[in-house]
């Protein structure tokens, strides 16, 4: 029998599903219902018990039911006793409000993180936050993974030539710089301002570096609303870019964003799976890569 359980919240079990087929086990039972007034009623049903205990769960729309999902589970299964319970969050809802913009506002991440902890996680393995320093906002281990090999391995099956990987904000040039170091090619970076009073709505202004006759590659760890990269795709182009390829971790398209994202100079897009769109119609230029070898390793990692 084995020593460890996996159980999946509502986001993203097709997610959860591929990560127990490597991992060799089938997903612990759950009973995930509400009652006639909408409160959400987890019902763990297997036994925990001296068990090392993964709950794997996006907070992704509705971000915040699932966020109350996540941690009601939590609470039911430590209430049995497991030897370890630990949440897996492929992405992490509100990791965006890392930082106190204007007086006023909340720093919704730490909220996030205080929540896990009081709802008795052990462990935290989450994928490309928005912010690294958004680690230190727990008090328990975090591992904090990256899609950015599988996304380089994907931009190598396209056979672009002369690539510069592109940084679409100044706050994004870490992620950018890996990625060309991985790829072995330069990085440019655009500057953006983004409005604060205006949602999810940013404007491109600068490019700092030559795109002329290049195969540009911008890399993001969220697209939203696509206001990001629709700009930068036009901006790129109208320096003399030959084609845009973007690469996002984390697809929240929001809204009518994808229909957005059609319209502007886009060659081709790559999203992973940490926010499931299985099921869903997807623009033919967008094409999706698994993490799940990635979320399986670091379960083996924990359970060896």
């Amino acid at each position: 029998m084995k020593h460890f359980l996996l159980f999946s919240g509502s986001s993203n079990t097709p997610l959860a599903k591929s990560v127990s087929k490597i991992l060799g086990i089938p997903l612990g039972n759950v009973d995930l219902t509400r009652f006639a007034d909408g409160e959400i009623r987890p019902w763990i049903q297997e036994d925990v018990r001296d068990k090392t205990v993964f709950v794997l769960q996006s907070l992704s729309y509705d971000m915040d039911d699932h966020i109350m999902e996540l941690c009601l589970m939590g609470d039911a299964i430590r209430r049995s006793a497991p030897k370890n319970m630990i949440a897996v969050i492929p992405y992490m809802g509100y990791a965006r409000q890392d930082r106190q913009h204007r007086v006023g506002e909340p720093v919704s991440a730490r909220v996030i993180a205080k929540f896990l902890e009081v709802s008795k996680f052990k462990e935290v393995i989450t994928i490309d936050l928005h912010n690294d320093a958004i680690v230190g906002f727990f008090q328990v281990p975090v591992t904090h993974l990256s899609a950015l090999s599988i996304l380089g391995e994907e931009i190598q099956k396209f056979h672009l030539s002369d690539i510069v990987v592109v940084a679409p904000d100044v706050g994004g040039v870490k992620r950018a710089r890996n990625l060309a170091y991985i790829l072995d090619v330069p990085m440019v970076v655009m500057e953006k301002k983004r409005f604060l009073d205006r949602h999810d709505k940013s404007e491109a202004c600068q490019i700092i570096g030559d795109v002329a006759g290049k195969s540009v590659v911008i890399i993001d760890d969220v697209i939203s609303s696509g206001g990001t990269i629709i700009n930068g795709a036009q901006s790129l182009k109208n320096s003399g870019a030959t084609s845009v390829t973007v690469l996002v971790t984390h697809a929240v398209c929001a809204g009518n964003a994808f229909e957005n994202v059609s319209k502007a100079p886009i060659d081709r897009m790559v999203i992973t799976d940490t926010i499931n769109w299985s099921g869903k119609k997807l623009p033919s230029f967008v094409s999706v890569v698994s993490v799940a070898p990635q979320i399986a390793d670091a379960i083996n990692t924990i359970i060896r």
